[in-house]
């Protein structure tokens, strides 16, 4: 028997024994080729040139996966694969024993890559046609809607108005010092001393608030100022980066100054954090939390499995997207018969639309109703509202406790919108990892 040979059949017992694992039973549940077709391969892949990458993109597929399977830091991640061959069996790897994955930043290259190429209804198409055997009552769905939050601090106009002043000032000092200028006499310390008493008190009155953002407006203005002129004076160049970042702070002292000397109630598209500046306020109105920041999704909900239906960083109106899940619905998987959706939904729009359709709803009926049609359709109602408050509602809790979604770290919006999907995929792999296991073990008894 042959090296060859001898190693061929290693790496099958080896394959064989990890499909027993509990990772092995979520890869069966995940269709790792036809989600890896919706990407494009990167371009050192297509040209060969350099050296060869560690991970496919059905490894960078499964590296976001196992992020959220685990819960823990890309750092840690690259240093589980490496001591763990069923991790690198997962991403479609297997290391010699000599070998190390020394680079920690993979995970979050693929995640740049794949938030870059992402596209959640061809995804989404692909996942409901590989798990449509294995789920029941494909024709009932329900609707509602969550927020993920971003991981940013509270966000208060002092405090942004402050990161907007330090960020130019410091980049003002960078540059003078590259031209071998002095520094400037922007009075830096002076605005920090009035900040920093401002933070320190603890009943901070309007009064003084208002006051205080004066000032840091007055100053962000001279340090906006300072650096045209510099501009013009040496033609200072701007990376992308850094020219985002300007014409963010920019907004961010429109919006401000409007705020403070205009007349407007409500200020549209309002910026509150300078590090992501496509964060929006989401008024939920629950007791604990009247407002959040991050994005709000609005998810479909069909046997168990969540299946996004639209994703958004500015507030909308949840009611108006009945149709369009009823839609997606019928895109993913044909026929929808019943829908379950909280109350904001029961527009006379989406009534007559589920009524012209036959689709049946837990929404309380309007005018007088025939009495032996009463009973049974409370019954129903209350079914499908038992259904919609516990399995829906559970999933998100679920998702955001153990799948990474409680607040979400990623840095751009399109990473954040990768953090997403895969957090809830990896939540919908794992109950189907399940169902595909137990009914490839009912087939084998049978």
């Amino acid at each position: 028997m042959t090296m060859t040979n001898i190693l061929f059949s290693h790496q099958q017992l080896l394959h064989e024994k990890f499909l027993q694992t509990d990772l092995g039973k979520l890869y069966l549940g995940i269709p790792f080729e036809e989600l890896a077709a919706t990407i494009c391969a990167p371009a050192s892949a297509k040209s060969g040139l350099g050296r060869k990458p560690w991970f496919d993109v059905k490894g960078g597929i499964a590296l976001m996966i196992l992020k959220h399977y685990l819960g823990i830091s890309d750092e840690l991640l690259i240093e589980r694969i490496n001591t763990d061959w069923s991790m690198q069996l997962f991403c479609g790897i297997l290391l010699k024993p000599h070998e190390r994955i020394k680079d920690t930043n993979l995970p979050s290259w693929w995640r740049t890559y794949i938030g870059m190429h992402l596209d959640i209804n061809a995804m989404q198409q692909r996942l409901a046609i590989y798990w449509k055997p294995f789920m029941n009552d494909t024709a009932i769905s329900m609707q509602d809607a969550t927020c993920y939050e971003s991981r940013i601090s509270f966000p208060t106009d002092v405090k942004l108005l402050w990161n907007c002043c330090k960020e130019l000032y410091l980049f003002i000092q960078q540059e003078r010092k590259a031209f071998k200028l002095r520094k400037s006499r922007m009075n830096y310390p002076k605005q920090k001393q009035y900040v920093t008493s401002y933070q320190k008190t603890k009943k901070k009155t309007r009064r003084q608030e208002k006051k205080l953002r004066k000032k840091l407006l007055n100053f962000l203005l001279k340090l906006l100022q300072h650096i045209t002129e510099l501009g013009e004076k040496y033609q200072l160049t701007f990376s992308n980066k850094q020219r985002n970042r300007y014409a963010t702070i920019v907004r961010i002292y429109e919006q401000q100054h409007e705020k403070l000397y205009g007349n407007v109630k409500e200020i549209k598209n309002r910026i509150v954090s300078l590090s992501k500046p496509y964060i929006r306020p989401i008024i939920r109105g629950k007791e604990t939390k009247a407002v959040e920041f991050g994005a709000k999704v609005n998810m479909l909900q069909i046997d168990g499995i969540n299946f996004i239906e639209h994703l958004s960083y500015d507030a909308f109106n949840e009611g108006i997207r009945l149709q369009s899940g009823i839609h997606l619905h019928r895109r993913l998987f044909g026929k929808c018969t019943h829908i379950s959706a909280d109350q904001i939904y029961a527009t006379n729009a989406n009534r007559s639309y589920c009524k012209q359709q036959g689709v049946v709803t837990n929404f309380i009926p309007k005018g007088k109703q025939k009495i032996h049609h009463i009973e049974q359709a409370a019954v129903l109602r209350k079914t499908l509202n038992v259904a919609r408050g516990t399995i829906l509602e559970g999933s998100f809790g679920n998702e955001k406790n153990h799948y990474f979604l409680q607040k979400i770290p990623a840095r751009t919006q399109q990473t954040e919108t990768c953090w997403i999907f895969f957090g809830v995929m990896t939540s919908n792999a794992v109950k189907m990892a399940k169902r595909i296991t137990s009914s490839v073990q009912q087939a084998r008894a049978a």
